[in-house]
């Protein structure tokens, strides 16, 4: 699929017209795919509760196979945990788990959880965000389509977790545009392959910024980064030390469309 094949999207496209879209193109890319190249997912986490709430979506994902690498920083797994973790092993998902201080840092983690797999590609996944079951199939169907160095998704759906506020925005400009060539893509979203991650120097070793220290390093090698639809993935905006004004202004500000609560859809995995 290629941007001439597309049909005109803007600000008042709507979430159906969205959904639809998406959708035409999902079946456009996977008519060409015969076989899947290997993925690692990497998750840093450092709050229990989160998780598990990460384990859980990873079990609905669509992708068959892929493997699993968990850097618990600073606590360790607990009941529920291995019983999600055993939940994937039985679809003969690989899970990797290893432990870190809490003086190492994010990026330190992330690179070091990315070297010790063994993927063609390595997707980035935070445990605090929201996923659809077709979250990795999507981003692999893209790279491969796309014949990217990395991809990731538009930053088209926030939770504003403590306004309990779910915003839609969409549009053709800014982080809002979908199925084109960029340099940023939503950082919980990246899919990489094994050799570009390593050239770039994955995520780097700082304590922030480690999202844009890949795609950083990735265009400056002259990397290629694909950026497809926001749908089934919203970021979550969470309570924070910083002002109202600081942290969601800009959300609001520029939705489409708002809704009380974590948007449910199948698209989300969050139908109720």
């Amino acid at each position: 699929m290629h941007l001439e094949e597309k049909c005109a999207l803007s600000r008042s496209t709507t979430f159906t017209e969205e959904i639809s879209e998406l959708s035409r193109i999902r079946t456009l890319r996977r008519k060409k795919i015969k076989k899947y190249p290997s993925v690692s997912v990497v998750i840093a986490t450092l709050r229990p509760a989160d998780l598990s709430s990460i384990l859980a979506q990873l079990k609905k994902q669509t992708l068959e196979s892929f493997e699993l690498a968990i850097g618990l920083h600073g606590i360790d797994l607990n009941k529920n945990h291995r019983e999600l973790i055993g939940a994937l092993q039985k679809r003969k998902i690989k899970v990797l788990v290893r432990k870190y201080d809490t003086d190492q840092t994010l990026g330190t983690i992330l690179s070091d959880l990315a070297e010790m797999t063994s993927g063609e590609y390595v997707s980035k996944m935070d445990d605090d965000d929201y996923y659809g079951p077709e979250h990795l199939r999507d981003l692999i169907d893209a790279a491969i389509d796309n014949n990217a160095d990395a991809v990731g998704r538009a930053m088209n759906y926030v939770y504003l977790e403590p306004l309990d506020l779910t915003v839609r925005r969409f549009g053709v400009q800014g982080t809002q545009a979908v199925e084109l060539w960029s340099d940023w893509v939503c950082g919980g979203t990246i899919l990489i392959s094994r050799s570009a991650g390593k050239s770039a120097g994955w995520f780097g070793n700082g304590t922030t910024a480690v999202d844009r220290a890949i795609l950083s390093s990735l265009t400056n090698n002259g990397g290629k980064i694909w950026r497809t639809f926001g749908a089934g993935y919203i970021y979550r905006r969470s309570f924070t030390f910083h002002t109202y004004v600081t942290n969601y202004s800009k959300y609001l500000k520029n939705a489409n469309q708002q809704i009380v609560g974590l948007w449910s859809d199948k698209v989300f995995g969050t139908s109720k």
